[in-house]
């Protein structure tokens, strides 16, 4: 098993463990799929396996370049393969 750790939001956390965006809107839908589809881009299996108990609030975090702002954020972990080049 390989882990990648990936700060992202907390808001996040039920769509990544669950498929659930439930209460979500249709920007941050929007930011979700673009980040998954970057995932599914650089690795061939990749799936939530935990995360951080705790949120911290930070500015600068590994969806910011998705256009997600400032939140509270969890350190997720990930179970991934690295797709064969």
């Amino acid at each position: 098993m390989t882990l990648l750790k990936l700060t992202l939001p907390q808001h996040w956390a039920c769509a990544l463990m669950y498929g659930d965006v439930t209460g979500m809107d249709e920007r941050e839908v929007s930011e979700l799929d673009a980040f998954t589809a970057d995932m599914d881009l650089y690795y061939r299996e990749c799936w939530v396996v935990g995360c951080s108990d705790e949120p911290t609030f930070m500015k600068y975090h590994d969806a910011h370049r998705y256009g997600v702002l400032a939140c509270d954020c969890l350190e997720y972990a990930f179970d991934m393969r690295p797709a064969e080049l």
